[in-house]
């Protein structure tokens, strides 16, 4: 595919999801195009025009690894590479991903997979992406795994990396705590819980929101009690009572105490629209849990905006379950290299250029991420003070947070685990209070049955 054709038509699509379709069926992907371990001898010459194509479901996404390649010297030391990318709908990308894995038709040099959907490339007997283990090599340790590799690996090979440290944080309103007397930052979940039943008395405003359509809340919180989503072959991990005891007190907060609402959300989009956010504008709650990219910097307009300048703090995840962790990651956008790219040395020479020197800073001007390449987490890009936080320099906290984040594992079954999770636990407990243990008991033979399939 060249720039002049690079956008998708609709017949290109229903073709592409057909192939998506049967995909799933298929034992492995097609043989690589070209030798995936990159000879030498089979790389272009410096002189001849090599063209990677990247495919994502964001231009930003795409467009800092550019600005990164022109900014920081790549583009002029390799004229001969340029960066072509295309740019689809988060859905239909990502089934064009799998329909080309599948068939072997035109494949692209880069993929852009979101954390949630690379299950689906892990379910044949040959994963379809290079293995980057031991490209990366010693430079694991420059990296945060739990952030960095850990939602694009499956048993043991890496087979994508994320540019951010996604170390989950919470956030809360300081002003209107301090006006309460209520002291800061919250050591424990009960403080906050205490705190709460003061706040919603002084000020009917919510402590905090839980999402109740979406296992966000839930996978936080057990991620930072050190607890597992997922465990090494993919099974959910929180059907224990570790798990019920995080859902018991989101539930709790909300049917017994009530001072904690679920999440303002609306349509398909789940975790933080619009309206979610004009409810913080509206002085309705006080808190919110989540990795940099939901909390990190809650002054920009598509957050809650101007106009509580100075208000906000951000701190480690409050104690009180489990190994009391102070992090989570969540969430995450890989780059990875499918076996039939035609360009894969190239592919990876702007990869380890734009995500393993300090050019990933790049997309932490533009969008605002920290990344997760730690020796840039010094950098004063990272570090200056936020009026939004009090002066707090996040930078700070979000280094000590990303050196404790825990690691994880992925599944095959993701996608699928996540919707049966919310239907059968999230929902029911956190918006109709149902019975922990007899949702958890319905949602048992539900996974065993998604795994069958």
């Amino acid at each position: 595919m060249t720039k002049a054709n690079a956008s998708l038509s609709r017949r290109d699509f229903v073709r592409w999801s057909g192939m998506a379709a049967g995909a799933a069926t298929l034992a492995a992907c097609a043989p690589p195009a070209a030798p995936a371990g990159g000879d030498a001898s089979a790389a272009p010459s410096e002189d001849m025009e090599v063209v990677v194509e990247a495919w994502a479901h964001w231009e930003q996404g795409l467009g800092w690894i550019q600005n990164a390649m022109d900014n920081y010297g790549f583009s002029e030391e390799n004229p001969h590479i340029t960066w072509n990318p295309v740019v689809a709908p988060f859905g239909e990308i990502h089934d064009k991903m799998l329909a080309a894995c599948a068939s072997g038709v035109g494949v692209p040099d880069v993929m852009r997979v979101e954390q949630g959907r690379m299950a689906a490339f892990f379910k044949g007997e040959e994963i379809c992406f290079i293995d980057l283990t031991d490209r990366i090599g010693e430079r694991m340790d420059d990296l945060v795994l739990g952030s960095a590799v850990d939602y694009w690996s499956w048993k043991g090979s890496v087979y994508g990396i994320g540019n951010e440290v996604n170390a989950c944080s919470l956030a809360y309103r300081k002003s209107v705590f301090d006006e309460i007397g209520i002291e800061t930052p919250f050591e424990t979940w009960n403080d906050l819980m205490e705190a709460g039943v003061v706040l919603k008395e002084a000020k009917d405003m919510a402590v905090i929101s839980w999402h109740d359509l979406h296992d966000g809340d839930f996978q936080i919180m057990l991620f930072a009690a050190g607890g597992e989503m997922f465990d090494e072959n993919g099974d959910f991990g929180g059907i224990n009572d570790l798990g019920k005891e995080i859902l018991e007190f989101q539930r709790m907060t909300i049917h017994d105490l009530g001072i904690a609402i679920g999440a303002p959300v609306t349509g398909d989009s789940t975790w933080s629209p619009p309206i979610y956010w004009e409810s913080f504008r509206q002085d309705q709650i006080a808190c919110t849990l989540g990795a940099p990219w939901h909390n990190g910097k809650l002054g920009r307009e598509d957050k809650i905006g101007p106009g509580q300048e100075n208000e906000w703090r951000l701190q480690r995840i409050p104690g009180g379950f489990g190994d009391s962790g102070p992090t989570a990651t969540h969430g995450g956008t890989s780059v990875s290299i499918p076996k039939q790219a035609q360009h894969p040395e190239e592919a990876w020479q702007i990869i380890e250029f734009t995500h393993l020197t300090d050019a990933v800073l790049q997309d932490s001007i533009e969008r605002g991420i920290w990344p997760s390449y730690i020796p840039v987490l010094d950098d004063p890009v990272l570090n200056e003070p936020y009026d939004y936080y009090e002066g707090q320099v996040i930078g700070e906290l979000y280094k000590d947070l990303a050196l404790q984040m825990p690691r994880i594992f992925q599944s095959p079954w993701a996608p699928e685990f996540h919707t049966a999770i919310n239907n059968f636990v999230i929902t029911p407990v956190l918006q109709d209070s149902a019975d922990i243990d007899a949702a958890f008991s319905e949602l048992e033979p539900e996974l065993e049955r998604i795994k069958s399939l």
